[in-house]
């Protein structure tokens, strides 16, 4: 059957080469018993001696999908955290006057910013 036995998962993700290994015409004549061993770890199928697919279970194809989608999740709460914060009365206040300011007043302000940012 496969090259080696298969180890549990872990929760990092192996790479295909480190995967136990099946052949397609195994995988097609005996569904069952590589369904069995998929469902304890991740298999790659081989096909004319090349790795070309991986079986692994919903459950693990979902905690892919998710860990591909929490950085982008993640990054949007943020944003969206942002722009609450940018509707807020005393945000609206301080836009209001950084459009009203006049030239001189912002080269000042700006002064101001960067020799307290130097302490």
């Amino acid at each position: 059957m496969p090259a080696t036995a298969p180890a549990a998962r872990a929760a990092a993700f192996s790479p295909v080469a480190d995967l136990s290994e099946v052949t397609a015409s195994i995988l097609k004549n005996k569904f069952g018993e590589v369904a069995r061993l998929a469902a304890a770890a991740p298999l790659a199928v081989s096909r004319h001696n090349r790795r070309e697919f991986v079986i692994l279970t919903a459950a693990h194809y979902e905690e892919l999908q998710q860990s591909r989608r929490a950085p982008l999740e993640s990054l949007a709460a943020e944003f969206d955290r942002m722009v609450e914060r940018m509707h807020t009365p005393k945000a609206k206040r301080a836009t209001a006057s950084l459009f009203a300011a006049s030239g001189k007043a912002l080269g000042q302000a700006a002064v101001s910013a960067r020799r307290s940012s130097r302490v």
